[in-house]
């Protein structure tokens, strides 16, 4: 009987540890660290101080001021006006690809590749970015938009409804729509009209500290200096000086914000307070953005490092990351399952990135 009795125990017990495993409780496991290749000139990167990083032709297309360089995984190629005279500068001030087209904005012009083929498309002066679709064709400059719709080139600015002349981004939405990022805010352009959105702000009238309110009142600009721009899912995400926005343009609004410092009004005095961000974001300054193939993960290059969203979680880059430095990212750039991030001391490849993306729970 006691036989019986102890036999069942020992039974139990051995079940107990088959299911629960032996000692206390599992720790989770650690992430896999990923690995990180630093590109310098040393390992043939012509130069270190990257503008602008983009996939295109399946090779990585890095800008610079001292020319556009192409990495095919081997070797990089480099374009200068002395072996691509379309070129009307060797300092690039932003790559795009779209339209299954490369487009290059340059100090002195701007054009495109497709591949085959290059092409001038802009010859007026300094571009700050270039989009086109089709027949259709901006140019952001400090004068506004230069305009194509398969005619002439049109400059469109302030005195044509633009919401201010200094225009630092162009950008087509997921429905073709052309958006113009500027120092002052968006503007849409629908039928030859600028639509103006401005976030709320801040201004300074004498010793006091003044609201100005928002235009439309429902729109939520984090900040109305626009850096860079891009469709995402159904919506655009676009990066300001003052922090980052998922937003349809209407109704839908997700801001994030990192720790900053803003004018606040304190006894009739203007001072400078911390403000607690709501977000991972290391810095508000959003300078550049990509997204993986499934838009599963997007990625936020701001002044002071790397963000990671998932859904609506930020990740732990810190933990994931820790090969990649905290400084100003100047470029993003997502090809076969890596990411590229441009820095002012040369191009960082993540590579097989798309294991950032978290392991789903079993049911």
């Amino acid at each position: 009987m006691r036989t019986g009795k102890l036999l069942s125990v020992v039974l139990c017990l051995s079940l107990l540890v088959a299911l629960t495993g032996c000692g206390g409780k599992k720790e989770p496991a650690k992430p896999a660290r990923l690995e990180v290749e630093h590109f310098t000139r040393v390992k043939g990167l012509p130069e270190e101080a990257i503008t602008s990083l983009v996939a295109f032709a399946n090779k990585i297309w890095a800008g610079s001021q001292k020319g556009l360089f192409a990495f095919d995984g081997v070797n990089w190629q480099i374009h200068q006006r002395k072996n691509t005279n379309v070129l009307g500068s060797d300092i690039i001030e932003d790559l795009k690809s779209y339209d299954n087209t490369l487009w290059i904005a340059t100090d002195n012009g701007a054009c495109r590749f497709d591949g085959n083929n290059w092409s001038s498309v802009y010859t007026g002066g300094r571009a700050r970015s270039v989009i086109g679709k089709g027949v259709e064709l901006a140019v952001a400059t400090a004068y506004g938009v230069v305009y194509s719709n398969g005619g002439g080139m049109t400059p469109m600015g302030k005195d044509a409804g633009l919401v201010m002349d200094e225009v630092t981004q162009v950008m087509f939405d997921g429905q073709g729509q052309l958006w113009v990022g500027t120092r002052a805010g968006m503007s849409k352009l629908v039928s030859g009209i600028f639509q103006n959105y401005t976030g709320p702000a801040k201004s300074v009238m004498g010793s006091s500290l003044v609201d100005v309110p928002a235009s439309p009142p429902g729109c939520r600009l984090p900040g109305n200096n626009i850096k860079v721009i891009m469709p995402y899912k159904d919506l655009l995400a676009i990066g300001t000086t003052s922090g980052l926005t998922l937003t349809d343009m209407e109704t839908v609004w997700n801001n994030y914000t990192s720790r900053h410092r803003d004018w606040v009004q304190r006894g009739g005095q203007i001072v400078e307070e911390v403000v607690s961000g709501n977000s991972a974001l290391p810095g508000n300054v959003i300078s550049s953005l990509a997204k993986s193939d499934d838009q599963e993960l997007l990625f936020v290059g701001t002044d002071k490092g790397l963000a990671i969203l998932h859904g609506n979680d930020w990740l732990d880059t810190k933990t994931l990351l820790p090969d990649l430095p905290g400084v100003a990212i100047t470029g993003l750039a997502w090809l076969n399952g890596d990411l590229w991030a441009a820095t002012a001391e040369g191009i960082y490849q993540v590579k097989k990135a798309s294991g950032l993306i978290p392991e789903k729970k079993a049911p």
